[in-house]
Order: structure tokens, then sequence, then C-alpha cells
């Protein structure tokens, strides 16, 4: 039988696997979880957070990964870690691993090259996704290419992305029809506490190399925050790189002395996710937020100029070049609310049971003809 080994690195990338690690345990998929320690902050609430079981390989010295001089040190030495592993686990069971990487960070990257060269076939979750634009955004889409072409299998989201993985030669594709995240927010939306005690109107999450290393870009940003903040409570969600640069610039004092915000680390993401979902807007550059929105159905702005996800767009999210004035004058106006839509999180679609499934087969441990 062939051994799955997860190769994950950042925080968004386990929370999107987490439902595929629980189904995999549940149905004794043989599979451990190399962690690249890209990101290293919350990492363990996460793992806590979504009750995992799962046999997880730490790196030592773990530290955040919050410049990119930071990344270009820990880049080589992540890539060797990850090549000796694998070829050891190739070497151990005699038979060629599976290596399961997740959408378009370093380490997805990282874990398909070094995987390649250990021998190993690799399965691409969240796979086929693209911009159109090799440059945007950066360096994703650059990432996500590299890694379509060391995929043999590839686990598709939606038609289009399946369409693209299929003009890859000899790469199996499998279309889940939606991604395993929606699996993650039914996970984190099955309890009904009341995980945050106060609300707030608008949430904040900015953290893409486009938006935090301009400082043009981010002090629009930072303008459009303060505006918000005069008509409603703002949450401002803080990544490390973004404190960062905020420093940097001098604008972090400019927003924590600003009445009407409020600026958090993360939290867990069951609270985010329900911070979200109370909020009457969102104002983000993430891609997994843009997924988690659309299921959500929660009116949202996305600081970016194109997105390699269909979700949302069209219905309950907009770019924020779409918008005709400020995010404020949108809310004023009732423009922001009109977009707020019906939650899709009951759709009868189950892409981790599909994937496990999939895994299953793919290792040799379940029946081509069977289903778990």
């Amino acid at each position: 039988m062939r051994q799955c080994i997860f190769v994950v690195g950042t925080r968004a990338q386990l929370v999107k696997i987490s439902p595929v690690l629980r189904l995999a345990v549940q149905k004794g998929l043989r599979h451990t979880v190399l962690f690249t320690g890209q990101h290293h902050d919350s990492i363990d609430d996460l793992i806590t957070d979504f009750e995992l079981t799962s046999k997880i390989v730490q790196p030592e010295g773990r530290s955040e990964k919050s410049s990119i001089g930071k990344l270009l040190l820990w880049l080589p030495a992540t890539f060797y870690r990850c090549n000796r592993y694998i070829a050891g686990a190739k070497t151990r069971s005699k038979c060629r691993p599976l290596v399961v990487v997740h959408g378009d960070t370093l380490s997805t990257l990282i874990g398909a090259l070094a995987g390649r060269l250990a021998g190993a076939d690799i399965v691409h979750l969240e796979s086929g996704l693209s911009s159109g634009k090799w440059s945007d955004p950066f360096p994703e889409e650059m990432l996500r290419r590299f890694t379509f072409k060391l995929t043999q299998f590839a686990i598709c989201p939606n038609d289009e992305a399946s369409e693209r993985m299929h003009a890859y030669s000899g790469c199996i594709v499998l279309n889940t029809h939606e991604n395993t995240l929606l699996d993650c927010v039914r996970f984190a939306l099955r309890s009904d506490r009341d995980l945050m005690g106060e609300g707030c109107d608008f949430v904040v999450s900015i953290h893409r190399y486009h938006n935090i290393f301009h400082r043009e870009a981010l002090q629009r940003i930072v303008s459009e925050i303060i505006e918000l903040a005069r008509i409603g409570t703002v949450w401002f969600i803080l990544h490390p790189p973004t404190e960062i640069r905020l420093k940097k610039y001098g604008f972090f004092e400019q927003l924590r002395n600003q009445d009407g915000i409020r600026m958090l680390p993360r939290m867990p993401y069951t609270e985010f996710l329900e911070l979200m979902n109370k909020a009457k807007a969102v104002f983000s550059d993430g891609g997994s937020n843009q997924e988690e929105l659309s299921y959500l159905g929660v009116p949202t702005v996305l600081y970016r100029d194109r997105s390699e996800r269909p979700d949302g767009l069209g219905a309950n999210i907009r770019f924020r070049s779409e918008l005709e004035n400020t995010p404020a004058e949108c809310v004023k106006s009732g423009e922001i609310e009109r977009l707020r839509r019906v939650a899709r999180v009951n759709d009868a679609v189950q892409p981790s049971q599909l994937t496990v499934e999939a895994l299953l087969k793919w290792t040799g441990e379940l029946p081509a003809d069977q289903t778990v």
C-alpha cells in the first residue's frame, strides 16, 4: 500500500485540509503530515480547534516567516528536509508515496518539487485555479502554474479548473465541485455557541504582497478603514507581515488611535468565521476569505483586481475597483448591503469525502469500484 504524505506550510492550508485529515483518520488512510514551518503562529491552536489527530512532523526551530529575508533563508533547508523525508518514506515502504500538496504557497511548490525528485507521485488539492495572468496575484499565480506541471493527480474545485488540468498530459483529474473549505465552514458553524460575545460592523483582513509592500496601496486602504470607522465598528485582524509593514510606514499608531477601530491578532478559525458571519460587511484580499464568504453570503469587498476563484463574484462579492465610491460611501448608500445573499452552507456536495475516497483508491486501500 502506498503512503500519503501531506506537505503543509501555512495556516490557510491547514484549515482547508483539516476536514480531509479528520476523514482520513476515520477511514483508515495511511498518512502523515509533514509541516514545513512556513507559518508558526497559531498552528497549534488550529490543530486543537479542528480536533486533528493525524501524525504531524514538525520542523526544528519553529518561527514565523514574516519577511522575505526569512523566507529566503528557510527555503533551501526546507526543500532538503522535505526531499529527505519523502525519499526515506519511499525506501521504507518500497512503494512510491503520494505527496499531497495544497493551493499556491511556497510550501506547495517545495513539496511538489521535493516529492517528484524523491520519486513520489504528486496530488495537488485545489488544483487548476488560475487568474489568467502570470504576475497577478504575485507570487501565487506563478507558484500554481509551476505546481500544475509537477502534478500527476489533480483534485479540482470546479469545472473550469478541471478543464484546465485535463490539458496537462497524463494528469488524472477529480472534480469535487466545491472546495474542501466548504466542510471547514460547516465544521466551524456546527456549534450554537456565541464565541465572540460582542459583534462588530466591519471586519478587515489584509495581507497580500501587492497591498502591504506598496506604501501608496496600503495608505489608501488605511484611509478607507478610518473612513469606515466613522460609521461603524471595525475589527482589523492583523497578520504578522501586515503589522510589520503598518509600523514601517507609520500607519500602525494612526489606526490604533482611531476611535471605532479594534486591532486584533489572528484568532482561532471558528471564532474568526463567526465574526465574519455576523458582520455587516467584510473587506479582505484573501482568496480563502472570498470562498468562505461566498458560502456565508456576507457582503464582501476584495482589495484585488482579479481572482483565480469564481466564488461569490457577481453575487455577494465585489472587487474594490468595481466600486465607484469609497467603501464607506457604498455602505451609507445601501450598495454594500444589497450584495447580501442566502448562505450556501447546506449544499449537498461533500468535497472532503470525495477527496479521501480518491486518495484511498490511488493508494490501493480502496477498490476502484467502491465508495467510502
